[in-house]
């Protein structure tokens, strides 16, 4: 109930509040948005077939010696994970686009939610977002190894070693921030869908209707 969820936020710093509450209040942001799966994606020899009920069939080559490692499928998007690229579809664009990964870049996991997606390799973050169709990709360090990792309909947060890395359905890039040498991470929370990272020092903000992140001390 609404009356209930706004008296979760009075124990929160004022400008959290303010930030906490625009969200409540933001239409269509409080409650996540049931696309059901538009999308429907499979594998035929030499190829990988999308289809919705708009686009129709929709197939893209795959070469003699590219082996599919998985896919996924969610609200207006879907992915193929290869041997050597990372596919998308998006029912909104209604065509694949691709991505070519590192050679001996070895693919971790991937998060395929409603509106975006992610696959996490031992070198890089890439990103699709479902709404236009585009591959994006953060670099990690060399010794940067994720620790967890938070997400909401509407964002995922990748906690490291040494940064904070958020990715949205709306922002145009990957957002970091750094961690202090002497910084640890005390608690992470998800409210109204902002994902809140508490640390020793201060308490981070991040959601898909603010600028990367907000920080308060």
């Amino acid at each position: 109930m609404p009356t209930a969820r706004t008296g979760n936020l009075v124990l929160l710093p004022p400008r959290l509040l303010l930030v906490s509450l625009a969200w409540l209040f933001w239409p269509g942001i409080t409650e996540a948005v049931d696309h059901g799966n538009e999308v429907a994606v499979w594998i035929e020899p030499g190829r990988a077939v999308a289809t919705s009920l708009v686009s129709g069939r929709r197939e893209i080559p795959l070469d003699v010696q590219e082996a599919v490692i998985g896919s996924g499928v969610s609200g207006i998007n879907a992915i193929v994970v290869t041997s050597r690229r990372l596919l998308g579809f998006s029912s909104r664009t209604f065509i694949w686009t691709e991505t070519d990964r590192e050679l001996h870049e070895n693919v971790l996991d991937r998060l395929v939610l409603p509106t975006f997606s992610v696959v996490r390799t031992d070198k890089h973050l890439y990103g699709f977002r479902g709404a236009n169709g585009i591959w994006i990709d953060e670099t990690l360090g060399i010794r940067e190894t994720i620790k967890t990792t938070r997400s909401t309909d509407y964002g995922v947060v990748f906690v490291t070693n040494e940064r904070l890395v958020g990715f949205t359905s709306l922002l145009g890039d990957f957002s970091s921030k750094a961690l202090g040498i002497h910084e640890h991470i005390t608690r992470l929370d998800i409210e109204q869908g902002l994902i809140l990272v508490t640390t020793n020092k201060r308490i981070l903000v991040f959601g898909s209707r603010l600028s990367g992140w907000e920080e308060f001390e």
